[in-house]
């Protein structure tokens, strides 16, 4: 048998001894990651295997690892930087996605307010990640063995993974992949800390989590009743970053706040603890005759449809869009929603700089004079109805958020609403917001309004669409469980109506179905899996247009600097 036959065969039992330990993996040091092999008489000796094939064995490579003096090699800041010059980002993101997305150098989208190109230092540059990792005493001659891990039920980290694989081999780091399924990957490796390398996405529009996700003081381990939302999941510490955050935290005039984000995210850059990859992309496939200004706005991993700005063609006043879902359903009405958002309003909403700007509301003051603590006084618009035509009063607002701060069930959701004492009307336009705790953003809580009596038999967690009163651009004219939703314009709306006269929402959960109904122009709009096959051949119709769009999900390579000693 030749040579190179022998090494394939090797390579085989090899691969099979790998899966061996990996079906009985447990704790492997300070990682958790595999169970500690030590059974050095089952291996043949180096001299006898070419190691290129005996690498294939997890249990060699973990061996090797073990071997090496720091067990935490990440700590070392040149390894972080060799690793991050040596990831070609630019042939990750094109595998994935070909034109149609580009590398993010920033912890926000570039349709952010706060993005900013911290990251744009890491371009691809094997010499230079030689050299780091040359200083931290490693090479392709010596080299260093680490792991990285994700979740194993998305292909795109797979690929990910073995590209980076590919990529730190070059240099001379020897990379074994670990995948765990999402229930286990969470909560025992990301949170934990029990991971080298790792990939997920983080969601960060406006920046208000950075603070749970990079302060020293929001490790895992640091979790308490009064502590909470500890989410520095990469065992981070920097006292700069620390006071930059601090700084975020309280600045309230959002050009502050952004140069403060630049530093914040320049600081973050060099200490080479997250590497940004890709935003993850959101596509519109739209009946080009038919549609001829789109704009969508993406938010909370939700596609929101910028109906305001829709133009049509000529003589046309009526839009279709199908929906991937077995029907509408209930909704939280706590969560945003774009069936929802188009029916209902709130007293004020965030905008892409993460400022809260009036609905409902004419105007506010905050008067923190009084002995019971602070109170924001409000004064609503005239003209807000109802779609039957009633006004939108002081009652209405005070009957929503009495049942929400009575139910304790509710104020879960949000544990700022236990800060309200409760709402206290003046009069039929004004009314006061009484804080037992004032914070900074309690805008945020005030999402919604409903009328009077609407709540009384209806869990405020199964609220159907049939039991909206409108208040939004659109009411609901028709509606058949499972199949379709009927809107038309809201005569008592109090703004300028949109262009469009009526939409209809198709359910199906068929995918195939609806991009087959769109070819048919039975449908108008789409939201589509981005898919770059799919992508592909639906750009080569003439009668379908794109919009492909970069969401606020950022989708990362994570480090974990959790000391051994945790």
């Amino acid at each position: 048998m030749g040579k190179s036959r022998i090494k394939i065969a090797v390579f085989v039992l090899c691969m099979i001894a790998c899966f061996s330990v990996l079906a009985v993996s447990c704790e492997y040091g300070d990682l958790e990651l595999f169970e500690s092999l030590n059974n050095t008489d089952e291996i043949e000796s180096e001299e006898s295997i070419d190691e290129e094939v005996y690498i294939g064995s997890g249990e060699f490579f973990l061996e090797l690892k073990e071997k090496q003096e720091n067990k935490k090699p990440l700590s070392d800041i040149n390894i972080r930087k060799a690793i991050f010059y040596a990831i070609n980002r630019e042939e990750i993101v094109s595998e994935l996605f070909g034109k149609y997305n580009k590398v993010l150098n920033s912890l926000f989208s570039e349709n952010s307010y706060f993005y900013y190109p911290s990251w744009s230092e890491y371009d691809y540059d094997i010499n230079k990640a030689k050299d780091y990792l040359s200083s931290a005493g490693f090479s392709t001659d010596n080299p260093l063995y680490i792991t990285i891990g994700s979740r194993n039920n998305n292909s795109k980290y797979q690929i990910i993974e073995e590209m980076i694989k590919e990529d730190l081999d070059k240099i001379g780091i020897k990379v074994w992949v670990f995948n765990k399924p999402p229930e286990e990957w969470c909560p025992d490796y990301v949170v934990k800390g029990n991971y080298e390398l790792g990939l997920w996405s983080i969601e960060n529009y406006y920046g208000d989590d950075l603070n749970s996700m990079f302060n020293s003081n929001k490790l895992p381990s640091h979790e308490t009743e009064e502590n909470k939302n500890c989410l520095n999941f990469y065992w981070y510490s920097n006292s700069n970053i620390d006071r930059i955050l601090s700084r975020i935290t309280e600045e309230k005039d959002k050009d502050e706040k952004k140069d403060l984000l630049k530093q914040f995210q320049d600081v973050l850059a060099g200490d080479a603890v997250v590497l940004p990859l890709y935003s993850r992309l959101y596509s519109i496939a739209y009946n080009k005759e038919k549609i001829k200004k789109l704009e969508v706005d993406i938010r909370d991993n939700r596609v929101f449809y910028d109906v305001d700005s829709w133009r049509l063609a000529e003589e046309e006043s009526e839009m279709i869009i199908g929906c991937e879902e077995k029907d509408c359903g209930p909704f939280d009405l706590f969560e945003p929603n774009f069936i929802k958002d188009l029916l209902i309003e709130g007293l004020w909403e965030i905008n892409e700089k993460g400022e809260y700007e009036p609905v409902l509301v004419e105007e506010s003051s905050i008067d923190s004079s009084g002995e019971a603590g602070v109170v924001v006084r409000v004064l609503l618009k005239d003209n807000i109805f109802w779609e039957n035509g009633d006004a939108i009063t002081s009652e209405d607002v005070e009957y929503t958020y009495d049942t929400i701060l009575q139910d304790e069930g509710i104020t879960g959701i949000d544990e700022d609403y236990s800060k309200i004492e409760e709402i206290e009307v003046i009069n039929e336009k004004e009314f006061n917001i009484v804080f037992k705790e004032y914070f900074e953003n309690w805008e945020k809580l005030f999402g919604i309004v409903l009328p009077i009596g609407v709540l009384e038999d209806v869990d405020i967690y199964d609220f159907n669409i049939e039991d909206v009163m409108a208040s939004g651009r659109y009411k609901l004219s028709e509606s058949s469980s499972g199949e379709y939703l009927l809107m038309e314009k809201n005569e008592f709306y109090h703004e300028e109506s949109p262009e469009v006269e009526r939409i209809i929402f198709l359910f199906d959960a068929d995918i195939n179905n609806l991009i087959g109904m769109l070819r048919e122009k039975e449908i108008d709009l789409l939201n589509v899996p981005f898919d770059l096959e799919l992508i592909t051949n639906l750009e080569e119709d003439e009668d379908i247009g794109l919009l492909i769009q970069p969401g606020d999900l950022m989708e990362q390579l994570a480090i974990s600097l959790k000391p051994v000693e945790d």
